[in-house]
């Protein structure tokens, strides 16, 4: 691995992720509103812009030609029973979890099929199963999972790995933000999902995990 983009690096599993490639020396950009911290490249981009999405493709590919790793890591909740979801929310959760995986991963599978590299798509638990009150974040992991596989069937021949990553909660601002009702305690920490990441890429690339589920464990259990 020589340069990865990360959406979502500023803050929680994106930031773990980002802050494991620093530390092997692997440079980062980071595609996302807020600028991370971490000594990295950040393209502030709205992930739910159009506009903003073109410029950082175009910045991409005049000055990164070299990527070779796509960890399509934003995400957005909103806790809504059904009937009750605002319209504008429903787009909002659309175009973060699945519209803008899409739209990068179209415009950069040139430059990641000519380095031989690796797209990792963080889907959820919520990609197999469904909970109250998160219709609409729940249908947008399915189609995550469902243009992960499309992936995975298209470049089967390819020396490209497409890796499906499905973590359960985990301390994000995700669940803070949607209102959770789950204690930032009981949820996983994100530190060890991205170790467990490092670690699958570090498998020979004969290997491919395609699809790996992390479950959360309720305390005490």
């Amino acid at each position: 691995m020589k340069k990865a983009i990360i959406t979502g690096a500023s803050s929680g599993l994106g930031h773990e992720i980002a802050l494991k490639l620093i530390e092997k020396g692997i440079e980062v950009i980071n595609l996302s509103r807020t600028e991370s911290k971490l000594n990295l490249i950040n393209l502030k981009t709205d992930l739910s812009k159009n506009e903003d999405i073109v410029n950082a493709i175009n910045k991409i590919k005049e000055e990164h030609q070299d990527v070779d790793l796509l960890i399509l890591c934003a995400g957005l909740m909103h806790r809504h029973f059904i009937g009750k979801t605002p319209l504008n929310e429903i787009d909002d959760d659309f175009s973060i979890n699945v519209t803008a995986s899409i739209k990068i991963t179209e415009s950069l599978i040139s430059l990641i099929k000519k380095n031989q590299g690796d797209i990792v798509i963080v889907g959820s638990t919520s990609s197999f199963s469904t909970y109250s009150e998160t219709s609409v974040y729940n249908s947008a992991k399915h189609a995550v999972l469902g243009y992960i596989k499309s992936l995975q069937a298209e470049l089967k021949r390819e020396n490209v790995r497409v890796i499906g990553f499905h973590p359960g909660g985990f301390k994000s601002q995700l669940h803070i933000k949607a209102g959770s009702d789950l204690k930032q305690e009981d949820l996983m920490d994100p530190k060890y999902l991205a170790q467990l990441l490092m670690d699958i890429l570090s498998l020979p690339r004969s290997v491919q995990v395609s699809e790996i589920i992390i479950d959360r464990k309720k305390a005490g259990m």
